[in-house]
């Protein structure tokens, strides 16, 4: 009676850990019309957040999203276990997370107000003009590593305002949701006049991420590839 009271816990603790293992803290920065918190009585929404729910249907995970700043999501995924955000999956950045399997390709861009003609040709030139980005994001790391001064933004809307009056030359973002978010801002779409890179968006988890319920995530991530439904979600 004994070991089969030892049996039963230790399925049991099995059992939970299991339970516990699938589930994930998906961490967002806002963005109107990609990823937008929850108003009163609603829910979150917005193409990311609908990209989200459709891998958790079908890798069986339950995913809790939750919103803050870019420098913050990054500082607590780095921090607590069990914890996600989506993030282009640059090389450098490839060591302090567990990633997984790309979802799609994205464009790191430099934009200028739209009727500015400004024509950039090098990262020389970059760096005599007055280029902002979002604080802590993957852009400000990658043009700080190639020496551009940067005017730092708390968002993307303070960066884009700066830019509509003339207190930036060019703003650096990710090629998401710039349509929306310039609609929701009442401006121009700004112009893109250099594409920096193309890169991979992938989820960054924490590092000590269950390796099971990655899989899971990534199963279902190379299904929608496969089937052509990652492809019918428009991020821009």
């Amino acid at each position: 009676m004994a070991i089969w009271r030892i049996a039963a816990w230790a399925l049991c603790l099995v059992v939970a850990c299991q339970a516990r293992a699938q589930q994930v803290q998906m961490l967002f920065s806002p963005m109107p019309g990609v990823s937008e918190p929850a108003t009163a009585g609603g829910e979150p929404r917005g193409v990311a957040v609908d990209i989200l729910h459709e891998i958790s249907r079908r890798s069986g995970v339950e995913m809790h999203l939750a919103f803050y700043p870019q420098a913050r999501t990054r500082l607590l995924v780095e921090q607590q276990e069990d914890t996600c955000m989506p993030v282009v999956h640059l090389a450098e950045m490839s060591a302090r997370y567990k990633w997984s399997a790309p979802m799609m390709q994205i464009r790191m861009v430099m934009l200028a107000r739209h009727d500015n003609p400004l024509i950039v040709r090098s990262t020389e030139q970059l760096k005599t003009l007055r280029v902002g980005a979002a604080r802590g994001t993957m852009v400000a790391e990658r043009l700080k590593q190639m020496g551009v001064p940067l005017d730092e933004s708390a968002d993307y809307q303070h960066g884009l305002e700066k830019l509509g009056l003339g207190r930036l030359d060019l703003w650096a973002m990710l090629d998401i949701g710039l349509q929306s978010l310039s609609r929701s801002m009442g401006m121009a779409p700004p112009r893109v006049v250099w594409v920096l890179d193309t890169l991979d968006v992938s989820f960054a988890c924490n590092q000590k991420m269950d390796n099971a319920t990655l899989t899971s995530i990534n199963q279902a991530i190379s299904a929608m590839r496969k089937d052509g439904t990652m492809a019918h979600f428009n991020l821009h």
